[in-house]
């Protein structure tokens, strides 16, 4: 069990123990013991299967049992029994934003509220306008909140629904015998939306397997139910809540229908009505083209004499004249004109970034220390890292003080020295931005830095123009290189603050000033939708993990995936460049924005 697995645990007691009114000091003991143990840079599981002894400071001696019960068994018979001791439903209400546990202890003890169906049912009957604590704008805003959590539920993150999506190619194509012929993902995972409704998969069988290939689906043990079964549709859910749907095509006939299930709608739309006009009529079954003979105003016939053949994608584009087009442009935003006219670009790669920024530490609330991230960096071959952990303001996060960040900064150069041929460190910080719109530091500790992200997060509900100004400040300050997680939003938890997105990207492009790509999967942010924009505006992007952990590097590849959404080249992009050029291009970002404010 890793640290993060247990930590989790903790926290999650402290929330059964908060909703049942139990002692504030215990709850405030596995508070402490979840923060402590996700910062910790030793593996517990390796200390505890190596026989040393437990001495985490901060953890008295019965959580040390604990975390050793959790290691040794994998489970907590503690955990077991307060689960069982208040209903499931009341955890599905802490997922609502402003709920905490003792409002949704209150909400249970007064009207027996223990899920979302039953809060929604007693908002709608104005049940909770009476109560201290529910004044008629945390009403509102709870009226929100659920309509949000019950559009957010059906939904899922992207590498969430990949990851079962993986799961299940590799049980149907993995058998003794082989029954399926071609499987791909198809729909908006392949298209890389940020989020996934379901998963669309598209495969033929061989020849004279269909049989083996429905009694092996069907004893896939993650299925829940079966919604619909037919020879060329089944729909199934799987116990993840997700739904899948698979579609069985003759082998023949597998690149049109990939290409129809990958979508959009939109996409498929436009590109069926211009053909149409050519004389071509596209489905899942074909491209099919209209015979010499044919009236016009007659619909196409779809037989073997009038299908044209293709291998594959490039063919099926080239059969009208245009480039092959990405999947993930295929959302109707100018695709097939751009293929028309040769002007689908080439688009970014995993394989260009030379380096990463926004990595965090245990200096802050990064759950690794910070030459573990250096140490993955150079073995995943970059030449480049950013240490970018939180600042002062950032109390949540164990922010660095003006003294510690020095210290940082120091100890940073030490690293420097000791990785030389291997790795560049970069010293950078991720600074609050303040509702008024300045940095956390002054101006002589953030001068010691090679660079700052400049990221909202705190006092979110302010109006579009106020948060607009404030984060134009911050791109003002000649000491911000790049503005992290512009609209602040967590898919599928918190919907983005209101902003004029437009005049922020005027405004980094005047000040030369880089717009993160925060390539975290809960956040994705600069929407793919800006991107065409802010690139319009020759506004730099920086693809940025926003890694706590090793693990969390690897997330550039989900950011790879909006930025190609977003039409991104690999020049777009600032840690695609070798470690001097970016060197050079942060110092003249701040250069640039000194002589612009007159601060030389």
């Amino acid at each position: 069990m890793t640290n993060a697995e247990i930590a989790e645990v903790f926290e999650h007691i402290a929330e059964i123990l908060e909703i049942k009114g139990e002692n504030p000091f215990k709850i405030r003991a596995y508070l402490n013991a979840s923060a402590v143990i996700s910062r910790l840079g030793e593996n517990l599981s390796d200390i505890i299967t190596e026989g040393e002894n437990l001495n985490i400071p901060g953890i008295g001696k019965d959580l040390h049992l604990k975390i050793k019960e959790l290691v040794e068994t994998g489970s907590l018979a503690y955990y077991d029994e307060l689960l069982k001791s208040v209903p499931d439903g009341l955890f599905e209400l802490l997922k609502i934003r402003g709920l905490g546990p003792k409002k949704a202890r209150l909400l249970y003890e007064n009207f027996n509220i223990k899920s979302a169906a039953d809060l929604e049912n007693a908002l709608k009957l104005g049940k909770l306008k009476d109560i201290h604590g529910f004044g008629e704008k945390s009403i509102e805003n709870l009226k929100k909140s659920v309509e949000e959590f019950n559009i957010f539920k059906t939904r899922f993150l992207y590498p969430d629904a990949l990851n079962q999506a993986l799961m299940l190619e590799y049980y149907l194509k993995n058998t003794p015998q082989k029954i399926i012929y071609d499987i791909q993902t198809a729909g908006s995972l392949r298209r890389k939306m940020e989020t996934v409704g379901d998963i669309d998969i598209v495969l033929s069988v061989a020849a004279g397997k269909e049989s083996q290939f429905f009694d092996r689906l069907f004893k896939y043990p993650e299925i829940l139910r079966t919604e619909s079964s037919g020879e060329t549709k089944i729909s199934i859910i799987l116990k993840s809540g997700m739904r899948v749907d698979l579609r069985v095509v003759p082998h023949e006939d597998f690149v049109y229908a990939f290409h129809h299930f990958t979508g959009s709608k939109m996409h498929n739309e436009e590109l069926r009505s211009l053909e149409k006009a050519n004389g071509y009529k596209i489905n899942e079954y074909g491209i099919f083209r209209r015979n010499k003979d044919d009236d016009y105003d007659s619909d196409i016939a779809e037989n073997v004499t009038n299908k044209i053949k293709v291998k594959d994608e490039k063919e099926f584009y080239g059969i009208f004249g245009m480039q092959y087009i990405p999947p993930e442009l295929r959302e109707g935003t100018g695709e097939l004109d751009a293929a028309l006219n040769g002007g689908i670009p080439v688009l970014i790669e995993e394989k260009d970034l030379r380096g990463v920024f926004h990595i965090h530490s245990t200096y802050t609330d990064g759950k690794e220390s910070m030459e573990a991230m250096i140490e993955e960096c150079i073995k995943l071959g970059y030449e480049y890292i950013g240490i970018s952990d939180h600042s002062v303001s950032a109390r949540y996060a164990n922010g660095l003080s003006a003294d510690e960040l020095e210290s940082q900064i120091e100890y940073i150069g030490r690293l420097n020295k000791k990785y030389a041929d291997k790795i560049k460190i970069f010293k950078g910080v991720e600074s609050d931005i303040l509702p008024d719109g300045s940095l956390d530091y002054d101006d002589k500790t953030l001068s010691k830095l090679d660079f700052v992200i400049a990221s909202v997060h705190s006092n979110f509900n302010m109006t579009e123009s106020l948060m607009t100004e404030r984060i134009v400040k911050a791109i003002k300050n000649p000491y911000t290189t790049m503005v992290g997680h512009l609209t602040g939003r967590l898919l599928l938890e918190r919907k983005e603050y209101p902003l004029n997105i437009g005049r922020i990207l005027d405004c980094a492009s005047e000040y030369k000033t880089v717009i993160e790509l925060n390539a975290n999967p809960k956040r994705l942010d600069i929407d793919w939708r800006h991107i065409k924009s802010a690139l319009s505006k020759n506004v730099m992007l920086s693809i940025n993990p926003d890694a706590h952990k090793t693990e969390g590097i690897r997330f550039v590849n989900y950011g790879v995936g909006i930025a190609r959404k977003g039409w991104a080249k690999k020049s777009d992009i600032l840690n695609t460049r070798i470690a001097s050029e970016v060197y050079n291009i942060l110092r003249s970002i701040r250069d640039f924005k000194k002589e612009k404010s007159g601060k030389k």
